[in-house]
């Protein structure tokens, strides 16, 4: 239900208690008139399994429904699991049967950008060890793109907030490592990792557009429940699509 601030709408996010990223890249990304409430469900490991990661989820769905939102957002992506696919689908069944409202799944947003950006070739950068980029790369292949340059941040497994310490120079490098000729878009997943600040910069350099899953989970949502808006300084999603 919209409110005093939130005129347009109010939407609810569901992240990871360790997740230091998408709270403030959803901040930076809201237009007037929406508001972003936050919810965290517990996080002791990564979740290996669909089952696992909705057992997190299942607690917080209540707290986040309490503030009437229009829409609930969903900010964890299992595209690194190695059953990935029926992941996707199992976490998407679990959502339906326990909220009414509008969802907007992150594992569906990468997906529905590169499509509204007519792009296909994936330059991917993420914080993952090469056997879930692996599995990320399957991901993106049977919805019909293909990673042909990978980066990953493996380190990032060793603690449930090091993927938020990695810094943007970092990644900015790890960029430039993937930015090559056959690539015509560059990615990042892992919505723990710094990024969506700096999309426009990294467009700018590589001459490519840049997906960067939180700023692509916002653009869906925003898509997805009727807000068209567009606007300067993060990336070709939100100034052409």
């Amino acid at each position: 239900m919209t409110d005093a601030l939130g005129l347009r709408a109010v939407f609810s996010t569901l992240i990871p208690a360790t997740n230091a990223m998408v709270e403030p890249d959803m901040s930076r990304l809201s237009p007037a008139g929406v508001t972003n409430q936050t919810y965290r469900f517990a996080f002791p490991a990564l979740p290996a399994t669909a089952q696992e990661l909705t057992q997190l989820i299942e607690p917080t769905i209540e707290l986040a429904l309490a503030c009437e939102p229009d829409r609930i957002i969903i900010a964890y992506s299992p595209e690194y699991m190695t059953d990935n696919n029926n992941a996707a689908l199992h976490l998407r069944d679990f959502i339906a049967q326990r909220v009414t409202l509008p969802v907007t799944l992150a594992g569906d947003a990468v997906p529905n950008a590169l499509d509204a950006l007519n792009v296909k070739r994936i330059g991917l950068v993420t914080p993952f060890p090469a056997k879930a980029n692996r599995n990320v790369a399957t991901y993106f292949a049977m919805r019909g793109f293909t990673v042909v340059n990978e980066a990953g941040f493996a380190s990032a497994q060793k603690g449930g907030v090091h993927s938020a310490r990695i810094s943007e120079q970092d990644v900015r490098d790890a960029f430039a490592t993937v930015a090559t000729s056959n690539a015509d878009v560059l990615v990042q997943v892992g919505t723990a990792l710094v990024c969506a600040g700096f999309v426009a910069e990294l467009e700018a350099e590589h001459k490519k557009p840049v997906v960067a899953v939180n700023s692509a989970t916002y653009w869906l949502a925003l898509r997805q429940h009727g807000i068209s808006d567009q606007f300067g300084g993060y990336g070709k999603l939100f100034t052409d699509c």
